[in-house]
């Protein structure tokens, strides 16, 4: 069994939303199997002794800073690959080019990874958190989902007031550079014709890093630590992409008994009508978020049924077992 666990998250410190607590939650993963963990962003490598490790986890493509000292403590690694790496930094370009003109060494980076360092430094040993999340990065990777851990969850809204509005209340995140960010002004049309059809009867709040887009039904709230709150208070998650991962706020958002409303993804994992909405293009989203508005009772049962969902397929036992199986002569 392996004794002490490196992790390193590859981006900057400022930087917030679902990695950091997938990372967290990876943390309590390694305890179940018996190993002592620490989590270090990449900035900080340069005080950290990786040789002292039995195992480094990185989450996300490292600068070759990072992957040199990876290389050099001899210590097997593996890569957790979360995101659409390509596609997030070709967002992000088309987003604000000269703002985010960094990013093209982002994408020389992930070409070097898919060249070189997964095969030569991680021995190709990669997991990705989703099917789809392996499609789009083009992986020969594992599959093992992000466990949740909801005591972190009863925590963080065990004192929050009651926020519910007028109406119906929908959120959303984004994330820069992300693949939902483009996916804010398809909400924004989605929400314009809701409104105009049924009155300004659906408010929606948007968390995260996102272009702001004038509409007096929709509220631009940034990143905040009270952002469980907001979507306890909810009647509806409402996601403008189509893809079928489900993120950290997500899961967050089903184990509070909150329902989802998103457009059919491939490798989709829920069921619409069981869990919430899954629409098959615009036209449908709008016609079932007016029933929906006509008749809300319908939320807490579908956000029931997502939260056993949730509660059986994101068990923290669970997705340890699979990544024992996983690790297999590592943790030996």
């Amino acid at each position: 069994m392996m004794k002490r666990v490196a992790m390193i998250i590859p981006f900057d410190t400022s930087i917030k939303g679902g990695v950091v607590r997938a990372v967290k939650s990876q943390e309590v993963v390694y305890r179940i199997l018996g190993a002592e963990v620490e989590t270090f962003y990449a900035s900080h490598l340069d005080d950290v002794n990786l040789a002292d490790y039995d195992l480094i986890h990185v989450h996300g493509p490292l600068k070759l800073g990072g992957i040199l000292k990876v290389r050099r403590s001899g210590v097997p690694a593996i890569l957790t690959i979360h995101g659409w790496v390509l596609q997030e930094a070709l967002t992000a370009l088309k987003t604000d080019p000269g703002g985010n003109i960094h990013y093209i060494f982002k994408i020389i980076n992930w070409i070097l990874h898919r060249l070189i360092f997964i095969r030569f430094i991680y021995r190709d040993r990669v997991t990705t958190v989703s099917e789809i999340t392996k499609k789009k990065n083009r992986l020969r990777a594992t599959v093992i989902p992000n466990a949740l851990i909801t005591d972190e969850i009863e925590g963080k809204v065990s004192e929050c007031p009651d926020l519910q509005g007028d109406g119906v209340t929908a959120v959303t995140y984004t994330s820069i550079g992300g693949s939902k960010v483009l996916s804010i002004q398809r909400l924004a049309e989605v929400i314009s014709e809701v409104n105009r059809k049924a009155g300004c009867r659906i408010r929606l709040l948007v968390f995260g890093e996102s272009p702001e887009i004038e509409d007096d039904c929709i509220e631009f709230m940034g990143y905040r630590d009270d952002f469980l709150c907001h979507v306890r208070s909810a009647d509806i998650m409402l996601l403008g992409y189509d893809m079928s991962e489900l993120g950290y706020a997500v899961l967050e958002a089903g184990y509070l008994g909150v329902p989802v409303a998103k457009f059919r993804g491939e490798f989709e994992e829920l069921q619409d009508d069981v869990h919430g909405i899954i629409a098959e293009d615009d036209s449908e989203m709008i016609e079932k978020l007016i029933r929906f508005i006509e008749n809300p009772s319908k939320g807490p049962v579908w956000g029931e049924k997502l939260k056993e969902h949730i509660t059986e397929t994101r068990d923290p036992l669970r997705i340890a077992d699979k990544w024992a199986m996983f690790l297999g002569d590592i943790m030996k």
